[in-house]
């Protein structure tokens, strides 16, 4: 499989601002060039992503900054031998560290999640994840039974199974990110008979209730799917949203509002928010 590449060269101010912008075109996994000068974008060649939208984007941020791009493709083979090249473990606050296989252990954190993320979105690196991370060590989450919406690496649904969640649903629209979960599942020693992963959409989710939803995507697909994901959660259930910018929240809660789901915590982060609602019996 390829995948469409798109090296972005900005200003680091901007770089979250394409980040947020480009994944409402299409693009679905980035990575931070490690000196800041920009970003790097993928899609599965399979995403119908039309030159002209990517022209329009850069055009109208053209006033503001001084930005270009340069379009290609990749293998995803080569694509994960550049990620390790690159990637550093993640820190969560002192409580969480979360490592490649070829790092070595790190004493001193409670908990320790091993990711080989690939083409897939969830590292950790992110201030998405990292603040659903932070969100969810604060929650006891033993017995429950967790849903990961749009799971990319399986790095949150993992963690809920490091703190002893009773059941693991995953899905995710990307087949390669499905393939990629079940592996760091493994990598975690999370007991097979205790998840489900598949691939789909969120008409796929089977017809059961839970106790707290993760959904960690971009604005636009949470605005869409929320009326799916409300309808699974039990009575007095949590559903843990990021993926969004600050500037968004009022959207996003003004949608959680039609189903009686009422804000509990919400976190900051570089701009980006995460948001913990309840819903109301």
């Amino acid at each position: 499989m390829s995948y469409i590449s798109l090296d972005v060269s900005c200003q680091e101010d901007f770089i979250e601002v394409f980040m947020a912008e480009l994944a409402e075109i299409g693009f679905s996994t980035f990575q931070e060039k490690e000196d800041a000068t920009g970003l790097m974008a993928y899609s599965e060649e399979n995403q119908i992503i039309e030159a002209s939208q990517i022209e329009e984007l850069f055009a109208k941020y053209k006033e503001f900054t001084q930005a270009s791009y340069q379009l290609g493709s990749v293998e995803k083979e080569n694509w994960n031998e550049d990620w390790e090249k690159n990637y550093e473990p993640i820190e969560v606050e002192g409580k969480i560290l979360v490592r490649a296989s070829f790092h070595p252990p790190k004493e001193g954190f409670p908990f320790e999640i091993i990711v080989t993320p690939k083409m897939s979105f969830g590292t950790g690196h992110h201030e998405t994840t990292y603040q659903m991370l932070n969100l969810m060590y604060e929650m006891d989450l033993k017995d429950l039974n967790i849903l990961d919406a749009g799971c990319g690496t399986g790095i949150l649904a993992i963690f809920g199974g490091l703190k002893d969640a009773k059941h693991l649903d995953a899905y995710d629209i990307d087949e390669w990110a499905v393939d990629n979960t079940k592996e760091n599942f493994s990598l975690n020693s999370i007991d097979e008979n205790s998840y489900n992963i598949w691939q789909g959409e969120v008409e796929s989710i089977p017809n059961q209730q839970y106790d707290l939803i993760l959904a960690n995507i971009n604005k636009n697909i949470l605005l869409e799917d929320i009326q799916y994901l409300q309808k699974h959660l039990s009575d007095e259930a949590y559903l843990m949203l990021s993926g969004f910018y600050e500037k968004d929240v009022k959207d996003i809660l003004n949608e959680c509002d039609k189903y009686s789901l009422n804000l509990v915590k919400q976190s900051s982060r570089n701009k980006w928010s995460a948001l913990l609602l309840k819903k109301n019996a």
